[in-house]
């Protein structure tokens, strides 16, 4: 695991990141992911999709899930401290909702899932069966200390 990333934006959407990604075929978290380790899924062409635990009623969780489960390069998982309920993130790209209704949840997987003039790794697998779904290493909200890896490295 390497240093942490000192993102500029929460949640991050691109930049340095872990040497692991978070598996993201149809892959439905029940805890916060380590950033680092997501924001290599966005390289490899997955949406991201974020919740604030707090403020998403479990209705609009479900409703979310059920646009993850099982579809190739979705993650989904809670994001403690997020500043919107619902965001979704793909390399270079992010959309902040108040609603999980909306419907530019759709638009943004439609435009930008495996876009391959959006991400870096066009045809880079999601699958990474040495990444542990049922304990992912920890998210930490917590500012990236002094000494981390800066965003765009």
């Amino acid at each position: 695991m390497p240093t942490r990333v000192a993102y500029d934006q929460s949640p991050p959407f691109g930049g340095y990141h872990d040497a692991s990604w978070a598996a993201c075929n149809g892959v439905v978290y029940t805890k916060a992911v380590r950033n680092e380790n997501l924001v290599h899924s966005l390289e490899h062409g997955a949406v991201w999709i974020a919740y604030n635990p707090e403020t998403l009623p479990a209705a609009g969780v479900e409703a979310l899930a059920k646009k993850v489960t099982g579809v190739p390069y979705m993650v989904m998982s809670p994001y403690p401290g997020l500043d919107k309920p619902v965001s979704l993130q793909s390399w270079e790209h992010r959309l902040k909702l108040d609603d999980p209704a909306d419907p530019r949840i759709d638009a943004f997987v439609t435009a930008l899932k495996q876009n391959e003039y959006t991400h870096p790794e066009p045809g880079a697998t999601c699958d990474n069966p040495e990444f542990d779904q049922d304990n992912p290493p920890p998210f930490d909200p917590s500012p990236a200390p002094a000494g981390s890896v800066p965003v765009g490295s």
